[in-house]
């Protein structure tokens, strides 16, 4: 029998991982457990196996993977918070008149948890589960601009930085750049980076784990720029960010 069918004392990595801003060693995560490293790294293997858990480039640190945060979120998702936060974001789309999606950092992209299209016969449409490119995206860039920098780095270096439109970023630098606005004025927004057409205002959702807030969601709304500008989005900014904090109060309880 494997470590994960043998028991829940693996998951305790999990745990301790999810409240860590960074990917973690084994001599790390072997303190924070309080459990020897041959066991620990046991069990690393085990959650690896399981698609929980991945290493870093360079294979030293460790951090939760992808399907650990989508097993996560549909674990909230379908708790009866679940329906209050897609409520939330039928509230939004109807006072702003356009779409209003929710979304995770999976890698070096963003995944769609749930959205509410406008209802114009005009719109573009994302379904759950579809995934963009964090570095051409308001979500994305959010998450970026608010995590620590060394995982940050991490998730840059991974990226391609292909050009999909001509207002896409060119690259590192100029995305350094505006990650420091973006951590200084609190939203991002997407000018037609990802798709010519589109534009895009997201805020954080923010949690707290152990000492410090961390965005574990981003909330956005979205318009086609002949209705609506990324100026014009700026405008429902307050409307946005009253709507995440109403998300986040839902992750509380």
């Amino acid at each position: 029998m494997n470590d994960l069918a043998g028991g829940m004392k693996p998951f305790g990595i999990v745990e301790a991982m999810a409240g860590l801003q960074h990917p973690a060693t084994l001599a790390e995560l072997s303190s924070l457990v309080n459990v020897p490293k041959p066991t620990v790294h046991r069990w690393l293997g085990a959650l690896e196996t399981a698609g929980l858990v991945q290493r870093t480039p360079g294979g030293r640190h460790f951090e939760l993977a992808s399907r650990a945060s989508q097993t996560a979120f549909s674990i909230l998702t379908n708790r009866v918070t679940g329906k209050v936060r897609h409520e939330i974001l039928q509230r939004v789309a109807a006072t702003v008149g356009e779409a209003c999606n929710l979304t995770v950092l999976d890698g070096t992209e963003i995944s769609y948890l749930d959205r509410v299209e406008s209802s114009w016969p005009l719109r573009i449409t994302f379904q759950p589960g579809s995934r963009v490119p964090a570095y051409c995206s308001a979500s994305g860039k959010l998450f970026l601009a608010l995590m620590p920098p060394g995982k940050r780095d991490l998730i840059i270096e991974a990226s391609t930085f292909e050009k999909l439109t001509e207002n896409t970023l060119a690259g590192k630098k100029e995305l350094l750049k505006e990650l420091g606005e973006i951590k200084r004025d609190g939203y991002a927004l997407d000018r037609e980076e990802f798709m010519r057409g589109l534009a895009c205002l997201a805020v954080p959702v923010m949690q707290r784990k152990g000492r410090s807030n961390v965005c574990v969601a981003a909330l956005a709304i979205q318009a086609p720029v002949t209705r609506m500008t990324h100026k014009d989005l700026l405008t429902k900014l307050s409307i946005v960010q009253s709507a995440a904090q109403d998300i986040a109060a839902t992750l509380a309880e």
